[in-house]
């Protein structure tokens, strides 16, 4: 088997250079074939000069800058699978939040599912914000009300429609796109591909705090945040509409 990680930046210089690593190392690990795939939204901060330095040393890693672009994840990581040459596709947040050692369970269900997703609100699912509530980030309780509400209006054994820590195939990308802003791009996924009988598991795992610098989704209540919800929501009734008549 062979795996393309895409991952999309926005000022990760932190500790960019240290997940590169680590990723090379799990699927070095796994004998699998791999490159690595970042998708940078014109980072400011020497992100960008750091991956070029890895690319020049490491052919597997690869960098596309999206220069005077409007940020955007969805966008971002389909640049990524057009840029693929592989039939597994892992996308993930460059943040450290996403453990890459957890790609090696993705290996050991590759072979059964054409989506294994990471959740968050599994049973056996641990946050980071578990040992220490003040870490907790400000937009958590949203998150966790919108998933509730989300597999409650479309299918109950999907609990995390905001993960985007996901291995899928490639295939299911021949006639789709990912549509979206943030978050709102993996529900519209899950519905695409629930209604077109492609194969879903979720996994537990434990989720990390972010390495360093601030994350991509605005942190606290603002217009910018505003608009994410919104996108939610209107994400959420869309595909909500979608299951009931099944269309796509």
């Amino acid at each position: 088997m062979s795996y393309t990680v895409i991952l999309p930046t926005l000022n990760e210089s932190g500790h960019i250079v240290n997940l590169i690593k680590d990723i090379g190392s799990v699927l070095s690990e796994l004998k699998q074939k791999y490159e690595i795939i970042i998708v940078d939204d014109n980072s400011s901060d020497g992100t960008i000069d750091l991956v070029r330095k890895i690319g020049k040393e490491k052919p597997e890693v690869q960098l596309f800058v999206r220069e005077n672009k409007k940020k955007n994840l969805a966008k971002s990581i389909n640049l990524g699978i057009q840029k693929s040459k592989y039939e597994n596709i892992i996308w993930m947040d460059a943040d450290f939040q996403h453990p890459p050692e957890n790609i090696k369970l993705f290996h050991n269900y590759q072979e059964k599912f054409d989506l294994i997703i990471f959740s968050r609100f599994l049973k056996d699912s641990t946050r980071y914000f578990d040992d220490n509530i003040s870490k907790k980030k400000t937009n958590e309780p949203q998150s966790i009300f919108f998933n509730k509400l989300c597999r409650s209006l479309l299918y109950k054994d999907i609990t995390d429609y905001t993960s985007g820590f996901i291995c899928i195939k490639k295939k299911i990308f021949e006639n789709y796109i990912l549509k979206g802003y943030y978050g709102d791009y993996f529900i519209n996924l899950i519905i695409y591909s629930r209604l077109k009988n492609y194969s879903i598991i979720e996994l537990p795992f434990a989720d990390k705090a972010r390495s360093s610098g601030y994350g991509k989704t605005a942190p606290e209540f603002s217009f910018r945040y505003l608009v994410v919800c919104l996108n939610y929501i209107l994400s959420l009734l869309q595909n909500y509409f979608k299951k009931k008549l099944k269309v796509l």
